[in-house]
């Protein structure tokens, strides 16, 4: 089975298994990040992410458009980490916010989503945050989880929208960047697409008034301005 970046063993969260289950997630140190130069981007966050990250479009194994958020230049570099595992810019990315939890697939006959939790992603602890109170129901902490789980859910459907309308536009372009490093050496990040501003600038106005009034215009606008990020990146090096 191909689980999602970042996400070894997930398993599906049930009150049988993490009854009395005190957990100590590593969202005091991200450490579990480390070895991944991109994480998924959704719509709603690329005003607060594009101070910080590249923004850029990809194709995911399927075939399907995705946005990213750029952490490194090379495979297994994430350079937003320092060593302690502590994140480098004020925004973490919703998709590590949510980690170790992910919604996946339910059941076929009720096709509600199921909450499922990385069994590498946290360690167990009598003094950790308990999933499920002496009752049996949700914990103060897991209602958290589900508003982020529910709010990536419906910040995930936008953005399929949102790359959906860029290629019946046309407006996505594949692009190479090319990266001179701090020691000289130069590097080519492979398998990019970008908004191909004159395209963009072509298109007629109702077509602009559109994009403006859907919010897409805006979200546009935020993944060309990141792209002064691609070179930033080198200071964090």
């Amino acid at each position: 089975m191909t689980f999602p970046v970042l996400y070894k063993n997930p398993i599906p969260l049930n009150k049988e298994a993490f009854a009395t289950v005190g957990i100590r997630t590593w969202m005091n140190g991200l450490a579990f990040a480390a070895a991944t130069h991109q994480v998924p981007a959704v719509g709603p966050e690329f005003a607060e992410g594009c101070i910080h990250y590249p923004i850029v479009f990809a194709r995911d194994a399927a075939g399907a458009v995705v946005p990213l958020f750029l952490l490194g230049y090379r495979d297994g570099e994430n350079l937003y980490l320092d060593k302690q595992g502590k994140w480098l810019v004020p925004y973490v990315p919703a998709y590590v916010r949510r980690y170790p939890f992910i919604l996946a697939e339910g059941d076929a006959a009720t096709n509600e989503a199921q909450v499922w939790i990385d069994q590498d992603g946290f360690v167990q602890d009598e003094d950790g945050e308990r999933i499920f109170d002496e009752n049996g129901n949700n914990s103060p902490y897991l209602d958290r989880v589900f508003n982020l789980l529910r709010d990536s859910m419906v910040a995930q459907k936008l953005t399929m929208a949102f790359c959906a309308r860029l290629q019946a536009l046309g407006l996505l372009v594949e692009q190479v960047a090319n990266i001179t490093l701090n020691d000289g050496s130069q590097y080519a990040v492979q398998g990019l697409l970008m908004v191909d501003e004159a395209k963009l600038n072509r298109l007629e106005d109702s077509v602009i008034l559109e994009l403006f009034r859907s919010g897409h215009l805006g979200w546009i606008h935020c993944h060309l301005l990141s792209q002064t990020n691609l070179q930033g990146l080198l200071s964090l090096q």
